[in-house]
């Protein structure tokens, strides 16, 4: 999906930058998982969940330049310093990571989760991972504009830069949180099951 309705995603306006949520494709359940098999899921989720934090911290941030209490140059700070803009300055991919914990995530995610499920999977299984590539590209698009819009900010800190950079951070995270929610629920059991681990 480097293109959304026949444009690059680069010249997609904001409002139509999306997941096509409507096109993902499904798993169905899958039967007698073991604990064992469930743990794969668990440690996605627990990953997740540090990357929520990483959102959080910027929404604060947000928060605080607009009551006043921070300078803009705070979010770009902010920005640089967490671990989702990091990874895609470094490896492109929503699960590239910093340090080695996370970064065997990304490996694992590129490298062993995916070809190991589209090998291992039901053809339902490659379907859900294809998206599951596509929507990264469009959360990576949103580093991007984030990243454009709080360089804006810091150079004009205007009333509409604010705007701006907050309308793309509002998108980006309604995008990772969707994006996150989707495949931790289609792979938590399809982890175990046909991967092992992450």
């Amino acid at each position: 999906m480097s293109k959304i309705h026949g444009r690059p995603l680069a010249d997609v306006a904001l409002e139509e930058l999306d997941l096509d949520e409507a096109a993902r494709p499904h798993v169905p359940p899958y039967a007698n998982v073991t604990e064992q098999q469930k743990r794969a899921g668990r440690h996605l989720v627990a990953i997740h969940r540090m990357h929520l934090r990483e959102i959080s911290k910027a929404r604060i941030v947000l928060r605080h330049i607009r009551d006043g209490a921070l300078d803009p140059t705070a979010l770009i700070t902010a920005l640089q310093d967490m671990d989702m803009s990091q990874n895609y300055r470094l490896f492109g991919n929503i699960c590239g990571q910093e340090c080695r914990m996370l970064q065997f995530h990304h490996d694992a995610e590129e490298q062993h989760m995916f070809p190991a499920l589209e090998a291992n999977g039901t053809e339902d299984i490659r379907c859900m991972v294809a998206k599951l590539r596509e929507e990264h590209l469009v959360v990576h698009e949103l580093l991007d504009r984030l990243q454009e819009a709080a360089q804006a900010l810091i150079s004009a800190p205007t009333e509409g830069a604010f705007s701006t950079a907050t309308e793309v951070f509002d998108k980006l995270e309604a995008v990772v949180r969707s994006h996150f929610g989707y495949e931790e629920t289609g792979l938590k059991d399809a982890l175990g099951v046909h991967v092992g681990f992450i």
